[in-house]
């Protein structure tokens, strides 16, 4: 697993350095990544086992920390979570809350067609033990990413098993409740991108066949309503595997860029069919109208 540097310069990335070696026999894939407080770089994995060419079990989370912003890492294969939950699936976003707080997902399947279950995570100590858990979401969520808003109101969206679409949940008194479907089945997984405290910004997999891509939505009200959705990005006609975005803003003019991964890309004339990660910059005000889009600049530049 290899962490990545962006230059604005060039307009390239760059390999920086090895997040966590694949053991022999296994891999490490699924992430769970973020900041701590102190300003240090954290990353939960897990991968497969494989023997034989064969899938055998999950290889159990590990936590990669960095002290010097991604050029040298720190890994402990036996980081300090609650148990019961060494062998679930990190994903998403390690996110920073109030009091020197963070937190983070993750999730097990129990196979095709039927309900996975999901929990949240939080350090005290800013990364360093993980003793307090939360189940996310009511019958069946699996892989959510996690997000904060000013301090005050904490959210996540988080795929369903059953049918693959992407539901809102949030964390009221304590307990997480499930609060309103965000996309059409086979549309996830998703990110969420806090813009101020009241603004948000979801982009998510379309994996329905015929339009394969990027869609996004946006919320100026804590995730209470949501705009009609967007297509930021298609494949074409060839992909059959696609999505899993993240998202990051760049600028208070409402530019982002979202990395997402795809088995086939159209505007590639060579090889279009092949596995790639690419990175797409766009603007908010190309999608958004006008009024929504000076309401969400004019709050971000308050902040």
């Amino acid at each position: 697993m290899v962490c990545s540097l962006w230059s604005n310069k060039s307009k390239r990335w760059k390999k920086l350095s090895v997040v966590a070696k694949a053991p022999k026999g296994s891999n490490r894939m699924h992430l769970a990544v973020g900041q701590a407080h102190s300003g240090d770089l954290l990353c939960f994995s897990s991968g497969f086992v494989v023997e034989k060419g064969k899938f055998v079990r999950f290889a159990g989370q590990w936590l990669s920390r960095s002290v010097n912003d991604g050029v040298s890492w720190e890994v402990d294969p036996s980081p300090k979570v609650p148990q019961g939950i060494e062998g679930t699936i990190p994903f998403g976003r390690v996110i920073r809350l109030s009091d020197n707080r963070l937190a983070y997902a993750s999730y097990w399947s129990q196979g095709m067609g039927k309900p996975s279950n999901t929990w949240v995570m939080q350090s005290l100590d800013d990364g360093f033990t993980w003793k307090r858990k939360s189940q996310l979401g009511q019958e069946d969520s699996n892989e959510a990413t996690l997000c904060n808003l000013g301090g005050k109101k904490t959210l996540a969206a988080t795929r369903t098993h059953k049918d693959h679409h992407t539901k809102l949940c949030l964390k009221e008194k304590g307990k997480w409740v499930d609060q309103q479907d965000l996309t059409l089945p086979m549309q996830h997984p998703a990110d969420l991108t806090p813009i101020s405290d009241q603004a948000v910004l979801l982009t998510y997999g379309i994996r329905n066949r015929g339009l394969m891509g990027i869609g996004a939505r946006i919320s100026l009200n804590e995730g209470k309503t949501w705009s009609a959705p967007w297509v930021i990005h298609q494949f074409g006609k060839g992909a059959q595997d696609v999505g899993y975005p993240s998202t990051a803003l760049l600028t208070k003019e409402m530019e982002f860029i979202s990395v997402f991964y795809t088995d086939y890309e159209s505007t590639f004339k060579k090889r279009p069919s092949r596995y790639r990660v690419l990175a797409k910059k766009w603007r908010l005000k190309d999608w958004l109208n006008s009024r929504d889009y000076q309401k969400v600049v004019s709050e971000k530049k308050r902040i």
